[in-house]
């Protein structure tokens, strides 16, 4: 069984630097600085998006981001049918900024994680930003934690127009974490979705103690947020990882996993008076009040799905009961409710287009397999935490810019360290021995296992 090098990621010169538009757009994601351009709200990630827009669709439009896929299509879709939806609900003249800013936040973000992640080094250059952006901003969230005073927005509020402090009730005697993002959710999910990149990317070629402390770091950072919906994604990513470890000898690991989920979702259906939705609804809830809350949601929102099928509800207020605030903290179904059924059903499939493709992808090598690994686990977290909170603003734009940037994979035919890449059988998640005295950083490239893995209060 051949060991893996005790090294970071193996990058080497012009191919670990990452496209500056990259650079600008992440970075631009923790500036809380906007400007008004007539009833536009132009941030600095919106800005970025709106320069590199057309670039980067040519980029794409000449292969050189490799061929058109299926999620590719899907994206367009989702942004054809979404300007006709609003066009026929609301007018096309009325929605027109709207419109716009849709197509740059959901093609636009989507374009620079596909044409400017193309290789391991960039990939790896995205995460490690991540990382020291959160590194960052931990004194500054530790600090409001304590205090519930935003020295970020503070700062910034003094140059110019920037959001405002959510004010929040305290949970657990500490003040829930904002830092330069519009709610707390914002920051739980930003970097709580990151952990299981961290562990598998930064991770690659360090012991076990290294990765660990890498992914205790940003999942410490981003729990500061203390909103149930965020610590899902930490809950499933975390999960993922020890099953991945301690199951790790085991061929068919990810088939049992995969059996034993639907056997407990079975089980749960049979012997509760309640639907196995509500049972994880709850149990996942700060409180009781948040859990229903996310119940009521789903029902009523499934509703107005399947009473506006076709255009959905647009921007006009949603059908609920009297008790129900106007926010809809669920973002697996809020497309649908706007845009209707087809929108609905090209982003659960651009999703999986992305997930399944990459996490059947064979031929890769052992550094590529870690790669991997870390991005189906960090999607899978944000997938999840998808069903308890709403991606907006930021955090849409780099859900799509994240999503986006694992597509690389299917098209990588690189050589390692001047060895040929040699076949495998296809893998969706890699694995960590646990020798006699703990997790190691031993992984073979050769022994792959077929697997398949707007707003409010959380």
């Amino acid at each position: 069984m051949p060991k893996q090098q005790n090294r970071p990621h193996g990058t080497a010169g012009s191919q670990a630097r990452l496209s500056i538009w990259v650079w600008l757009f992440i970075i631009g994601l923790i500036i809380p600085l906007f400007i008004y351009v007539g009833p536009l709200r132009l941030s600095v990630y919106r800005l970025v998006l709106l320069v590199i827009f057309f670039p980067a669709l040519f980029f794409w439009l000449s292969g050189r981001a490799g061929s058109i896929r299926l999620p590719d299509i899907c994206v367009l879709g989702i942004c054809l049918w979404s300007t006709v939806s609003y066009s026929v609900v609301h007018g096309f003249a009325p929605m027109i900024e709207t419109i716009g800013i849709f197509w740059v936040e959901t093609l636009g973000a989507y374009l620079v994680g596909r044409c400017y992640i193309r290789t391991p080094e960039a990939f790896y250059s995205v995460i490690r930003l991540l990382f020291w952006l959160g590194i960052l901003v931990l004194p500054f969230a530790i600090y409001e934690a304590m205090t519930d005073k935003n020295l970020i927005l503070t700062v910034f509020g003094k140059i110019g127009p920037t959001y405002f402090p959510s004010n929040m009730d305290p949970r657990w005697g500490l003040d829930r974490v904002q830092g330069p993002f519009p709610h707390p959710i914002h920051f739980g999910v930003f970097f709580l979705s990151l952990s299981g990149a961290v562990y598998y990317v930064l991770g690659y070629g360090r012991r076990w103690i290294g990765r660990v402390t890498r992914m205790i770091f940003i999942s410490f950072l981003g729990a500061g947020c203390l909103s149930s919906g965020p610590l899902v994604a930490l809950i499933a990513q975390i999960n993922i990882i020890i099953w991945d470890g301690v199951m790790n000898s085991v061929r068919q690991r990810w088939y049992i996993l995969t059996g034993l989920s639907a056997l407990g979702f079975i089980i749960v259906d049979m012997i509760s008076n309640r639907t196995p939705f509500h049972v994880l609804a709850t149990y996942l809830a700060f409180n009781a009040q948040t859990a229903y809350s996310r119940i009521w949601i789903f029902q009523w929102g499934t509703k107005n799905i399947f009473d506006n099928p076709i255009f959905g509800l647009g921007l006009n207020d949603w059908e609920r009961s009297p008790y129900m605030t106007d926010s809809i903290d669920m973002f697996w179904i809020v497309g649908a409710i706007r845009h209707g059924i087809p929108v609905w059903i090209l982003s659960l499939v651009l999703f999986f287009s992305i997930f399944l493709s990459v996490a059947f992808r064979s031929n890769l090598s052992e550094r590529v397999n870690w790669y991997r690994t870390g991005y189906l686990v960090t999607m899978f977290g944000m997938f999840m935490a998808g069903w308890t909170v709403h991606y907006w603003d930021i955090t849409y734009a780099f859900f799509m810019f994240l999503l986006a940037s694992g597509v690389w994979i299917l098209d990588w035919q690189g050589e390692e360290d001047g060895v040929q890449v040699r076949n495998s059988e296809p893998v969706v998640l890699g694995y960590t021995r646990f020798p006699a005295g703990g997790l190691s950083s031993t992984r073979t490239a050769g022994s792959h296992q077929t697997a398949v893995l707007e707003k409010g209060d959380a």
